[in-house]
């Protein structure tokens, strides 16, 4: 069992490790291609201080301008990009803290972390990222 366990958590998400200055064009690359192909969903991923950090946050990175056909009535007055970060393992749009710019998401909530830590993809390996996977 201990086997099985040690492999769902190896696959379970892609790891790397990387700083603020990565972060941001990270984030900056993910809106704009979200923004160019008219994706709701820009990313969604989770930070974490480091490897051993329980608490993650959850960050959904949501594109307001492009089409959605089922969109919740809270999202149907919001507009432009917006950066929700939560505790939680789901998108709460009502309750997420909400930023409207890369900075102020890293200047603001990111405060406390260390200079590296530990972003968690668990949607797929982003090139950009390749080099800075753990």
């Amino acid at each position: 069992m201990g086997l099985f366990k040690s492999l769902f958590s190896h696959f379970s998400a892609w790891k790397y490790k990387i700083d603020r200055k990565i972060l941001k064009e990270y984030i900056n690359e993910s809106i704009e291609f979200g923004q160019k192909e008219k994706l709701p969903l820009c990313d969604e991923f989770y930070l974490a201080k480091d490897e051993k950090e329980n608490v993650k946050l959850h960050i959904a990175v949501i594109n307001f301008d492009a089409p959605c056909d089922n969109c919740l009535d809270v999202e149907k007055s919001m507009e432009g990009t917006i950066i929700f970060v939560n505790e939680e393992k789901k998108y709460d749009p009502e309750h997420d803290e909400k930023f409207y710019t890369t900075e102020d998401f890293i200047n603001i909530k990111l405060i406390d972390f260390p200079e590296s830590f530990i972003l968690y993809n668990e949607y797929g390996a982003p090139v950009s990222l390749e080099k800075y996977k753990i």
